[in-house]
């Protein structure tokens, strides 16, 4: 679906209706997660509305979270990606997925099954974590 130049998770994207695709490939291309969280938090603007008319509010929140979650998965986590960094992302996902203020771990094994790239990059991101951890000496 996004751009093949990136190594992401379409499969948030892929399980949408088809009649909400249009505006997911739109935000997809076009907004920053800054903005994707802010639309999300606030609703659409004017202009997006009208562009996509025939969207509830709650349709809205579903191409939103499925957009905000495709989105983490262009963050390419590496040792030295600050861990505050590392923990919103999470947080966002979290937030995105539904399971906002749950055990990762829970998130991790809900999405095991139907979103396994995501999974795969809760737990690399975990293990950046950890290495960053190890490598600053301090305890966790």
């Amino acid at each position: 679906m996004p751009g093949s130049n990136h190594d992401v998770d379409p499969s948030f994207l892929d399980n949408l209706p088809l009649i909400i695709r249009e505006p997911a490939l739109d935000l997809i291309r076009f907004s920053g997660l800054k903005e994707l969280l802010e639309i999300r938090l606030n609703g659409p603007s004017q202009k997006k509305k009208e562009r996509h008319p025939a969207l509830s509010r709650a349709q809205w929140d579903q191409v939103l979270n499925a957009v905000i979650l495709t989105k983490i998965s262009y963050f390419q986590i590496q040792q030295h990606f600050p861990n505050r960094y590392i923990d919103k992302l999470l947080e966002i996902l979290a937030f995105a997925y539904g399971m906002k203020g749950k055990n990762i771990g829970d998130i991790y094994q809900s999405l095991l099954h139907e979103h396994p790239q995501t999974a795969a990059w809760i737990k690399h991101a975990l293990l950046v974590k950890q290495q960053n951890i190890r490598y600053s000496g301090r305890t966790p």
